[in-house]
């Protein structure tokens, strides 16, 4: 190694034993728990989704349709809309007798629910609530 260098380097060491020692760091912060409210909540509704959860949906589609529907929008995927416009089977493309047919064929796959009357609301068998007087 060249003079010169050795000299540099050996200016390093001797400044770094004479250097002061820096401050102690601040203690750190606890450690955060696992387990945060958030987590708690979660758990707490999967539970009780678990127990009730069935129903309960059965219970709000019977009597609070609207609420309902929003939960559904909700469940679906942002795009989703923009996915039905985009479609090859948009509704704007299609003819009256095309939809016509969809519709046969929807209300032929729904009938034996709508029927039977099984676990479906009167919104979906077609029948409205009685008003409140």
């Amino acid at each position: 190694m060249p003079k010169a260098r050795r000299k540099a380097a050996g200016a390093r060491t001797a400044n770094a034993k004479t250097a002061k020692p820096e401050p102690a760091a601040a203690p750190a912060r606890p450690k955060r728990p696992k387990k945060t409210l958030g987590d708690d909540f979660a758990a707490a509704l999967r539970a009780d989704f678990r127990a009730h959860g069935a129903g309960v949906i059965a219970a709000v589609r019977a009597e609070k349709p609207d609420q309902y529907l929003k939960v559904v929008l909700t469940m679906l995927p942002k795009d989703f809309s923009e996915s039905l416009d985009a479609s090859e089977n948009s509704l704007d493309r299609l003819s009256d007798e095309e939809i016509r047919s969809r519709i046969r064929g929807l209300e032929a796959s729904l009938r034996p629910f709508l029927d039977s009357g099984a676990d479906v609301s009167g919104a979906a068998r077609g029948t409205r609530p009685k008003a409140a007087p």
